[in-house]
């Protein structure tokens, strides 16, 4: 039995080239990745180092204008798409040398971290992406994972004793763990339903930890947890590397930029494996992927549990990042933030990636608007929504 897959579902990341496109000379194909590299990369910089509110709306007005320009040009020549998706591994492996190059760059404080949690953001991103975006599973309540990953991390921390680098994969676990227990009766309902399940759930993991004082120290919070150290260097030291010193925040930023790396390659891997594929079946048509004799409460638990894996992590990073954690870090409202940029990235993970970057960068870059700042965020994010039929962000590439 063939299992059809509506168009209107989150597609998976997959390798593909436009119907009859034909792709260019390689040595062609490469000059034009690198040459698109190299303009991102120059668009990024100057971006970064605007401060004039003017300045900042101008070039907000202009990239929009060139995403629109970018998503129209990709369409009329298909055989442009096709080679710069060829050159798929050029790109990606040239914005991570960008990346590790960074700190360099600016070597400053505040921008090492603000990327250290657009970093976080990502990572959480391209969890919830597995759950929403592979297997088609409707979660508002995304925040739960990380602030049980941040709570793991720092109990196990400050109560055993434990050092980060066990702290994490632990909060990992028990995020997995507690997502796949409570999705056991939650896979049962599909739809609205579900997300109003997962949308209570995040709500009574914030409950848990602001009235239980004895394990959480509600309101009060967490302080004290132990920043990473790696081969007797401490997180909380600058970084010396080839003679240039870092600021301490530029630890936090590479350890990003590991796990994210690691993170792409996994949700590489699952798209294209059998629990990929099977996502991909349940999504468009789950009675379907049933009748082909697909364990669909299996498929449910494994999306959710390495989903929230994701989360677990990026918490457990923030605990010992920020050294404090209390409710108020994670509030609901933090989940459809989340969804937002996995819809504005095209649930792809190049997508996903960049959209958490930019809506993590944005609102810092915006607080020269004062007041009209969250109004003119809201007008962003709508006008990139409406965009998105026309494929500005989050392309097969």
């Amino acid at each position: 039995m063939s299992v059809h897959l509506s168009p209107a579902t989150a597609p998976v990341p997959r390798p593909g080239r436009p119907p009859g496109a034909r792709p260019m000379p390689r040595l062609a194909s490469i000059a034009i990745a690198v040459l698109v590299l190299v303009a991102g990369l120059a668009l990024a910089a100057v971006g970064l180092r605007l401060t004039d509110t003017w300045a900042i709306g101008g070039y907000l007005l202009a990239l929009a204008a060139l995403g629109l320009g970018w998503g129209r040009l990709m369409a009329a020549m298909p055989t442009l798409a096709s080679s710069l998706a060829r050159e798929r591994t050029v790109l990606l492996n040239g914005f991570v040398l960008c990346a590790a190059v960074y700190p360099f760059y600016v070597n400053d404080p505040y921008q090492m971290h603000v990327m250290a949690f657009a970093g976080i953001y990502a990572l959480m991103a391209l969890g919830l992406n597995v759950t929403t975006g592979f297997a088609g599973l409707a979660d508002f309540g995304y925040i739960a994972y990380y602030a049980i990953g941040a709570y793991a991390s720092a109990l196990f921390n400050l109560s055993l004793g434990l050092d980060f680098w066990i702290c994490l994969p632990l909060a990992a676990l028990v995020t997995a763990g507690l997502s796949m227990l409570v999705a056991l009766p939650a896979v049962r309902v599909t739809g609205h339903y579900l997300a109003l399940v997962t949308l209570g759930f995040s709500f009574i993991v914030i409950q848990l930890i602001t009235n239980l004082e004895w394990l959480t120290n509600g309101t009060q919070g967490l302080a004290g947890m132990e920043p990473p150290s790696l081969f007797g260097h401490s997180f909380q030291q600058p970084l010396d590397v080839f003679g240039f010193t870092l600021p301490f925040q530029a630890n936090f930023y590479y350890l990003m930029l590991v796990l994210l790396c690691l993170a792409v390659v996994v949700c590489g891997r699952l798209s294209r494996s059998r629990w990929g594929r099977a996502w991909g079946a349940m999504r468009g048509n789950e009675t379907a992927a049933s009748a082909t004799g697909l364990n669909l409460t299996r498929l449910k638990l494994l999306a959710f549990g390495t989903g929230s894996c994701f989360g677990g992590i990026a918490g457990s990073v923030y605990a010992h990042m920020v050294g404090y954690i209390d409710p108020s870090t994670f509030r609901v409202i933090e989940s459809v933030f989340l969804l937002a940029i996995v819809a504005i990235g095209n649930w792809r993970i190049g997508g996903v990636i960049a959209a958490a970057v930019l809506f993590t960068v944005l609102p810092e870059k915006m607080r020269a608007f004062d007041e009209w700042r969250l109004l003119i965020f809201g007008a962003v994010l709508l006008i990139v929504m409406l965009a998105r039929g026309r494929r500005m962000i989050g392309s097969n590439y």
